[in-house]
Formats: C-alpha cells, sequence, structure tokens
C-alpha cells in the first residue's frame, strides 16, 4: 500500500529538473545518517589492472558544498592500489522504495595518517575499529576460514584502547563528484537527467531514459 501511494503521487522533480540535485543529496545525507536508507551502501567501481573491480561500501560522508562523498577502507585492500594508479571512481545507488537510481563519477584522493583521518578515527566505536585490527591484508589467502581478526577479539567487545592499533590500517576514500546521472522510474514515464557539477554552477540536461 505505500508504495502503491507513493507512485500514485507525482513528485516536484519529475517535469522540473532544477529540483533534482537537491532530491539526490538528501538521499545521499540520508544514507549517512539511517542504517535503513538505501543509498547507505553504494556498489562503488575502481579500475584495477584486469577491468573494473566492483564492491559495495557504506557511505561515510555527504557534503554537497564540495561535492565530495567519504568511505571508510583498510589502506592495505586492493581498491587503494587500484586508486593509486588511476583515481577514476564510480558509484551506483538505487532506493527501492523512492525509485531511484543514482550514478556518480569522480575522483578520489585518498587519506592515510592526516588530520582527516585522525578526526574521523576518534568518532568511530569499537566495534567499527575492530576490522582494522585485522593481522593480515584483506583478500589475503588463508588456509582456514578467519574473521581475520584476532582470535582473542572474535565475537568479542574490544576495548577502545586496544583498538588503537587499528588506526595503522585506517584509510579514508574522499570522492570529488564530478557528473550524477539520475533515472526515476515511474508507471507513467521514466525520467532521466544528468548533472554536471565541474562548472561554477550545476548544469542539468535532461536525457531520454
Amino acid at each position: 500500500k505505500k508504495n502503491k501511494a507513493l507512485s500514485s503521487i507525482e513528485p516536484g522533480f519529475y517535469n522540473n529538473k532544477d529540483l533534482i540535485l537537491d532530491k539526490i543529496w538528501a538521499l545521499l545525507n540520508k544514507g549517512v545518517k539511517d542504517r535503513e536508507e538505501d543509498f547507505r551502501l553504494p556498489v562503488v567501481v575502481t579500475n584495477s589492472k584486469q577491468g573494473p573491480d566492483a564492491r559495495i561500501v557504506v557511505l561515510r560522508g555527504a557534503y554537497p558544498d564540495r561535492n565530495v562523498l567519504r568511505f571508510h577502507t583498510d589502506i592495505r585492500s586492493e581498491k587503494i592500489e587500484s586508486l593509486q594508479n588511476n583515481k577514476q571512481i564510480y558509484f551506483l545507488f538505487y532506493n527501492k522504495e523512492e525509485k531511484i537510481q543514482v550514478r556518480a563519477t569522480g575522483t578520489a584522493t585518498i587519506h592515510y595518517k592526516n588530520e582527516t583521518t585522525a578526526e574521523s578515527w576518534k568518532k568511530i566505536q569499537s566495534m567499527s575499529r575492530k576490522c582494522y585490527l585485522a593481522v593480515n591484508a584483506p583478500g589475503s589467502v588463508s588456509d582456514n576460514p578467519t574473521s581475520g581478526i584476532p582470535e582473542q577479539y572474535n565475537g568479542k567487545t574490544v576495548p577502545i584502547d586496544e583498538t588503537e592499533l587499528g588506526y595503522e590500517h585506517f584509510a579514508i576514500i574522499e570522492s570529488t563528484i564530478h557528473s550524477f546521472e539520475w533515472l526515476y522510474l515511474a508507471s507513467k514515464g521514466h525520467r532521466r537527467a544528468k548533472i554536471e557539477l565541474s562548472g561554477t554552477s550545476p548544469t542539468v540536461t535532461w536525457l531520454t531514459p
């Protein structure tokens, strides 16, 4: 019933391209704060030596004033090497209830042991910090099934002071977004648009879905 009610109401952005960018940032900001928001878990694509490499990340920051999206990672992960070789990065978001898909293209910056990572690390809870205590790099071959985390911490809450070692592996990827491609699915007719952000002000162009 909820989805049917939503689909019967024509949203303001349906025929007004000036409202699309605000809607995108609203969903991105909600994704940062709300664990139930679909935009919280985008697919991120990088360019590895073998070709496109995709994974899901947790959206940790959305900054419309800078056109920047942020997520956390392990400095030893394969995506770091990919981004060092090619800074281009792509995001794919989809909100099932609102039937909105957003593709974003950007340039990534790796933050490691700097003011940005230090400030964020202070705010991360022990449960999340525990992931960075893994002895071996993500993707390392193992003879046995493993969480990667030292055995004494498996299934347990780690005292916050013991998680400080994880900062050695903690990194932040900030992506400056150059363009969004937006798709809204509607039974009465889909809508699609591209938003260029590289100029002094956003440029929105309607596209055929």
